[in-house]
């Protein structure tokens, strides 16, 4: 065991040592510490990186480093999508991200948010306006100061409505981002903001001349940031190696070097915990929960997350997706009938092994906005009646959108949904695909998707970022609905989501929340099928506390 662990040591220096800094890279590895291959590595070039770093990766890659006390394996159930940091705004990723990159304000372990790179600010008297005072000698990763200009470029980034992702939601309400001197950065809104602070922590601040004018496969070939681990490797599936980032302006992590490995099959990652090939399995797998608990050595811990797992249904009348004909979708009867003809407990005690909890509302319990809300119960003789009423006695076909690696048992949820479906006549064609093509595939702009099934978590503790991103009219260009890939629209909805961005009082806003969410539930705007439990097994030698947001961050972790 102490040879593995000298060799991942000596294969993250060897590496490490090969490179000129962030703009530098190694000849012999399409994906260095300088950078990463654009748009992902092929097979080939991912041989050639292993063979590059030689038998030492090879053998790191066998087992754990854990008993130096300062190196940790950590499994997850998928790859990340790219090392472009807004290329997808999707849970893993950014958790990985946030090991490289940082915000100007991040949300500690309770999702309070925190001075990171900005170490104060202040709001103008009208609300309209922030002045964020950056932290001095802040470095990246290749030695050089992070400044205001850097700032700027990165939210300029953010904003661009043409990313692939929905970052430019967090944006939506900035008028300009201007660089007042190198430390100070001012933030105009075009409108009351208070979700303010939650908005600015989602972007990551790049260097200006790593960003500006480069393509996504240009931003993804250059990982350089402030964070407290410097990127080291990648071999798509197979795994990321981080080590410390000596020259931190923060204090420095316990955990010196970190393997991230996506494991997709679940007895894989199983096996690798039950043999201590690694120290902490992310998302276990429901059918072994009770085993890993079973077994020495191993701590299993388990909270209710904020991850919440629906179904989106295309909800306009003339949409494209239907040809010709009328949506039937478009009846909010329908969508009520389809709402009613899935039993979602059947899916949580048989499918989740109970590992999951009942979703009635997109607002989580103690969010502003959440209100204790009835879930209709599974009637199909209801549902099927509904279809007649609407005009579909004999039912409807659609196809049903859903991921297979994204979150837990995603498929078998969605084989069980599309055969409540078939029972009360909905013709259903199953279309099931990796997260790497499932994010692009279901962007609103797109309009590829009738009906899909998906998932969405918001850290804001606050339920007018949820109505903002999931429920207002879709606008590409204003920024809004980004993830409301049903293109449900509701003008009143519209008006109460406005009022609760312009209303400050947090008691008065969740009033504005709640009516505007129960209006949509009334509507049947979205199917809500459940929260997914976080578990995590981890080594007894090693202390951990899950973060609510079911984000992993390896400077949390210790050895005992």
């Amino acid at each position: 065991m102490k040879k593995r662990m000298i060799s991942l040591v000596l294969a993250a220096t060897m590496i490490s040592a090969s490179l000129a800094g962030c703009g530098g890279g190694s000849s012999s590895s399409g994906t260095t510490a300088a950078g990463t291959t654009a748009a992902g590595t092929t097979a080939a070039a991912a041989d050639a990186t292993t063979a590059a770093a030689g038998d030492t990766t090879t053998a790191a890659a066998e087992g754990t480093s854990s008993e130096g006390k300062d190196s940790i394996v950590i499994v997850t159930s998928s790859d990340i999508l790219s090392m472009d940091p807004y290329r997808y705004d999707e849970g893993p990723t950014n958790q990985f991200m946030l090991h490289i990159y940082e915000p100007l304000v991040m949300g500690d372990p309770e999702m309070k948010f925190q001075p990171h790179l900005a170490e104060s600010w202040e709001q103008s008297e009208d609300g309209l306006t922030w002045t964020f005072h950056l932290r001095k000698g802040v470095k990246f990763h290749d030695g050089e100061e992070m400044n205001a200009e850097d700032v700027v470029a990165s939210f300029n980034l953010a904003s661009n409505p043409d990313s692939p992702s929905a970052f430019s939601s967090y944006t939506s309400t900035f008028e300009s981002v201007t660089a007042v001197d190198d430390y100070t950065v001012e933030i105009k809104t075009n409108q009351l903001n208070p979700i303010m602070l939650f908005s600015v922590a989602q972007i990551y601040i790049l260097k200006k001349e790593n960003i500006e004018g480069k393509t996504e496969e240009e931003i993804a070939a250059n990982v350089c940031g402030t964070g407290r681990y410097k990127f080291v490797e990648q071999v798509k599936e197979d795994h990321i190696d981080l080590t410390v980032n000596e020259e931190y302006w923060g204090e420095l992590p316990p955990i010196k070097n970190v393997r991230w490995r996506p494991i997709s099959n679940e007895a894989t990652r199983t096996a690798t915990m039950l043999t201590g090939d690694v120290d902490v399995t992310i998302n276990v797998a429901v059918r072994d929960v009770d085993r890993l608990e079973n077994t020495p050595g191993i701590v299993v811990l388990k909270q209710k997350g904020l991850r919440e797992i629906y179904l989106n249904l295309d909800s306009r009348e003339d949409s494209p997706l239907f040809p010709g004909v009328k949506n039937p979708m478009s009846d909010p009867k329908v969508r009520e009938a389809m709402y009613l003809a899935i039993d979602e407990d059947a899916i949580i005690k048989s499918v989740m092994n109970g590992a999951a909890y009942t979703m009635n509302s997109i607002i989580p319990e103690n969010y502003v906005g959440y209100q204790p809300v009835e879930r209709p119960a599974y009637d199909p003789e209801r549902s099927k009646q509904l279809l007649a009423e609407a005009g579909y006695p004999d039912g409807f076909e659609v196809t049903l959108d859903a991921p297979n690696d994204r979150y837990v048992k995603d498929a078998e949820i969605a084989q069980a949904v599309a055969g409540y479906f078939e029972k009360v006549g909905i013709k259903v064609n199953l279309n099931l695909m990796p997260k790497a093509n499932f994010f692009s595939y279901i962007k609103p702009a797109e309009n590829n998707s009738m009906l899909l099934m998906t998932g969405w978590s918001d850290s804001s503790g606050d339920g007018t970022s949820l109505l903002h991103d999931m429920l207002y009219t879709f606008d590409r260009e204003a920024a809004v609905g980004t993830v409301n890939r049903g293109h449900y629209s509701n003008a009143e909805v519209d008006k109460l989501i406005d009022q609760a961005y312009a209303e400050i009082d947090e008691t008065k806003r969740g009033e504005i929340v709640a009516k505007a969410d129960q209006l949509a539930r009334e509507d049947f705007a979205y199917i809500p099928l459940h929260f997914e439990q976080d578990t995590y097994a981890i080594k007894d030698t090693i202390n951990y506390t899950p973060r609510p947001n079911n984000y992993v961050f390896a400077w949390e972790f210790s050895y005992k």
